[in-house]
């Protein structure tokens, strides 16, 4: 890809994909933890101010990775898109433009920062400082500087 046909994404578009990719993973998650009785489980002890278990814990994080990649993950490998961004018509590249790896993508972009958001206490503002790089004159953010990628529109 040449760098006059780069043209970055804009923070609409990105904020579109990632709210499509968000709702329909939480809109499984909610069916799993329905069917398999886990919400049955944890809403209540939830609501009696109970505070989930590492173990219950675990099951959401390992269960969402499993969704995620299951629901995006040859579409990241093939085309560097999530289900949102493929119909925001935007696309994760490198800095020259080309395909990344999906390791790189996945290990770098997605799962990096979903573990540090589980870090107790500054989990939240990491993800908040992640996010907020993207108004940068870039348009990158802290996840794409780490992988060395930037979302641009599909040509």
């Amino acid at each position: 890809m040449t760098e006059t046909t780069i043209e970055l994404a804009s923070l609409k578009k990105r904020l579109g994909a990632a709210n499509i990719d968000v709702l329909i993973a939480f809109s499984i998650l909610i069916a799993i933890a329905m069917i398999t009785g886990f919400w049955d489980n944890v809403i209540p002890r939830l609501l009696r101010g109970i505070l989930p278990t590492m173990n219950d814990m675990l099951i959401v994080f390992l269960s969402g990775q499993v969704v995620f990649l299951l629901l995006n993950g040859m579409l990241l490998a093939n085309h560097g898109q999530t289900i949102g961004k493929r119909l925001m018509k935007i696309k994760i590249v490198d800095l020259q433009g080309d395909r990344v790896g999906i390791s790189k993508l996945y290990f770098l972009r997605y799962l990096f920062f979903s573990l540090m958001s589980q870090v107790p206490q500054v989990g939240g503002l990491i993800g908040l400082v992640d996010v907020l790089f993207i108004f940068g004159k870039e348009r990158r953010c802290l996840h794409d500087l780490l992988a060395g990628t930037r979302v641009v529109n599909v040509v």
